[in-house]
């Protein structure tokens, strides 16, 4: 999922309010797998209505939208399109994993092993043509544009992002700047809670800001030695060299000003095409969008209600409620036009 620049890019923490008035492109496909990763049941499978339908990205995607809106952001989605060749690879060993945690959630399921049935249950999850259609409809009722990349959504938000069509971008991936983007948001659309990896613990997350800028400085490195890290350190177009992390990877590209140099003091080579990994990520495919294709219309209440209810078996009673709050919130910016959010 993405490249980990963790211990490379600079994280600035920000409350929710700061983002106020902002346009923010979201990473769509990132931000659903986390709703369907981290909404399930006691035993690791993902909400189900009385339908038997899938409701844990509809229930993460209505919840966190509203706060969204009544902070006040504009947020835009971006879906990834068709993966490149070179994603292919990465692709079918996600695929091959999660095939395998479906069958060990399976067997845990039979051996009422349910600590292990959460975790493999988690790991098993899928995103589908059709949770991906019913994510558009609900944010189609909620006024929230929705933008369809050519290859990967990522790659689409950061060139928007530098192009000014966006404030910044939302993901829990640093792909965003290694693709150009200037400014990327994370932690947005979790909650303030998170289970740490493999522990029965949770860690208390807060909202960042890291700026591609001002990490490139403080590291004393430019985007082109940033993405030879990428490439280095592996990411979803290659594997990574062996016995390369990320800092050592910084010190490899702080002492040679060549991948070929590096790969020479590693004594490896790649059975990959680096240079077209770089190219990737250097000047990234990309769709044309105009500022009226991402404008935020106000959100259908009445067709949220209907959707929610009718479509997805949801109580008529808590959708209103939390409706009633962002209802209030449209009427508030309705009565000063001059900061209306919508332009």
């Amino acid at each position: 999922m993405g490249c980990d620049l963790g211990d490379i890019i600079t994280k600035n923490k920000i409350k929710l309010s700061d983002l106020a008035n902002k346009k923010l492109g979201f990473d769509a496909y990132n931000t659903i797998y986390q709703f369907l990763s981290s909404i399930r049941d006691q035993y690791g499978n993902p909400l189900q209505n009385e339908k038997g339908q899938i409701t844990s990205h509809i229930v993460g995607l209505f919840y966190r939208m509203t706060n969204i809106l009544e902070t006040g952001v504009n947020p835009v989605f971006v879906f990834d399109g068709k993966p490149l060749d070179e994603k292919i690879t990465v692709i079918k060993k996600r695929n091959e994993i999660r095939d395998i945690a479906k069958e060990k959630h399976r067997e845990a399921m039979e051996a009422e092993d349910y600590e292990n049935a959460r975790k493999f249950g988690k790991q098993a999850m899928r995103i589908t043509p059709e949770i991906v259609k019913e994510s558009k409809e609900l944010l189609d009722a909620f006024g929230i544009p929705c933008i369809d990349a050519i290859h990967d959504g990522e790659a689409q938000l950061a060139v928007m992002n530098e192009k000014g069509l966006l404030d910044g971008c939302v993901s829990q991936d640093f792909d965003v700047l290694l693709f150009g983007g200037k400014d990327l948001y994370r932690n947005i659309t979790i909650s303030n809670k998170k289970k740490a990896n493999g522990k029965s613990y949770s860690l208390t997350v807060s909202p960042e800001h890291l700026n591609l800028q001002e990490s490139l400085e403080k590291q004393g490195l430019t985007r082109e030695k940033l993405i030879w890290i990428a490439i280095l350190i592996g990411n979803d177009f290659n594997e990574k060299a062996p016995k390369v992390g990320p800092k050592t990877a910084l010190k490899l590209v702080s002492k040679h000003n060549s991948l070929e140099d590096i790969y020479k003091e590693l004594e490896y080579s790649p059975n990959y095409d680096y240079k077209k990994v770089y190219e990737i990520f250097k000047k990234p495919d990309y769709k044309e969008v105009k500022k009226k294709e991402i404008q935020n219309t106000e959100p259908n209440l009445e067709k949220l209600t209907s959707l929610l209810v009718e479509k997805y078996s949801f109580s008529k009673e808590r959708i209103e409620n939390t409706l009633g709050k962002l209802q209030k919130k449209e009427k508030e910016e309705k009565a000063q036009p001059k900061l209306s959010r919508w332009f």
